[in-house]
C-alpha cells in the first residue's frame, strides 16, 4: 500500500474519531495503518540515511 494512501486513512480514522467514539474494529484498524505509516517511514528514514556518505576533508588535503 502507499504512503498516500496509508495517510488518507491515519486521516480518516482521526477524523472519525473526533465525530464520535471508534468501535472496536476501527480501533484495531487504526493501530495497523499507523503501524504501517511508522513502518514506512522508518524504512524510508533508514534507506535516506543508508545512502549518505561522510565525506572528511583531511583526506582530500596533501
Amino acid at each position: 500500500m502507499e504512503m498516500k494512501d496509508i495517510i488518507e486513512k491515519v486521516n480518516y480514522y482521526a477524523r472519525l474519531s473526533k465525530e464520535r467514539k471508534l468501535t472496536e474494529n476501527e480501533i484495531k484498524d487504526r493501530e495497523i495503518y499507523r503501524r504501517m505509516y511508522l513502518d514506512q517511514f522508518k524504512a524510508q528514514v533508514k534507506q535516506h540515511l543508508d545512502n549518505i556518505e561522510i565525506v572528511d576533508e583531511k583526506d582530500f588535503k596533501n
